[in-house]
């Protein structure tokens, strides 16, 4: 069985009692962290995870409310004297900026005892993973940034995890829910689906006939915060063929 633990579920901007995106697996006795938005490794202590336990971060793309968190959390590994290595994925436009940023703030692999292996998303469609394949798949949510500076840089991805148990979706940060549409050709038993970059009915809308056991709402707009029963209420008016619809609180555990 799997399990989902929300670490950080805010948006880009700081919202009271939220930390920034980050989300951990716990699967195939792995502990996988999705997103390290600040303060991912304070969040976790709390809760009881010990950070060097982490086995591998997956990172969606480079915006810092998914980022941020990141030196302090390989902080605390070396402060525990973390010894395995540490696989970092990626968008590959990240690789050279986040180390030069981890040397610049003495956490590089010039500095910690651990190895850090930085893997690019770009090269292949699927990674095997501690016995989990993870689908990532490009999104629009940076078409902007691509339009005003060029195609060079500005890599967002959604991640399909599956196992033989189950298959979870975490859309990252999208242009619009139509970038799930690949992901979503198969049932999932949950997706994680961010809520700031298009207004929740173009979600349902789009959600209408695909298969999605379970629902967990995160990232939420600014103007959502506040109304997370009446977004709840709507969801499932307009999802009843959704077994489970949820907003997401740091501290949430979710059996998949």
């Amino acid at each position: 069985m799997a399990e989902i633990i929300v670490i950080g579920s805010a948006c880009g901007f700081p919202v009271p009692r939220h930390g920034h995106s980050s989300v951990l697996l716990s699967a195939n006795d792995k502990l996988i962290l999705v997103d390290a938005g600040e303060p991912c490794s304070r969040s976790m202590t709390e809760a009881g995870i010990r950070v060097d336990t982490i086995d591998a971060i997956l990172l969606t793309h480079g915006h810092s409310d998914h980022t941020g968190g990141l030196p302090m959390l390989i902080q605390a590994m070396w402060i525990l004297d973390r010894q395995k290595p540490l696989a970092i994925f990626l968008p590959n436009e990240l690789s050279k900026p986040l180390q030069e940023w981890l040397s610049a703030v003495y956490l590089g692999a010039e500095f910690v005892p651990f190895e850090l292996a930085f893997i690019p998303w770009e090269p292949k469609s699927v990674f095997d993973l501690n016995g989990l394949k993870v689908h990532p798949r490009e999104t629009t949510h940076l078409e902007s940034l691509v339009r005003k500076f060029g195609p060079e840089r500005f890599k967002a991805y959604s991640l399909l995890v599956e196992s033989p148990e189950f298959r979870i979706l975490f859309s990252g940060d999208l242009g619009s829910p139509i970038d799930l549409e690949q992901q979503l050709a198969v049932s999932v038993d949950l997706l994680i689906s961010e809520l700031t970059h298009f207004a929740p009915k173009e979600l349902w809308k789009f959600l209408g006939d695909k298969r999605v056991r379970k629902l967990l709402l995160t990232h939420l707009g600014l103007d959502l915060y506040g109304k997370e029963e009446s977004l709840l209420e709507e969801a499932r008016t307009a999802l009843p063929a959704v077994e489970l619809v949820l907003v997401a609180k740091d501290g949430l555990r979710l059996a998949v």
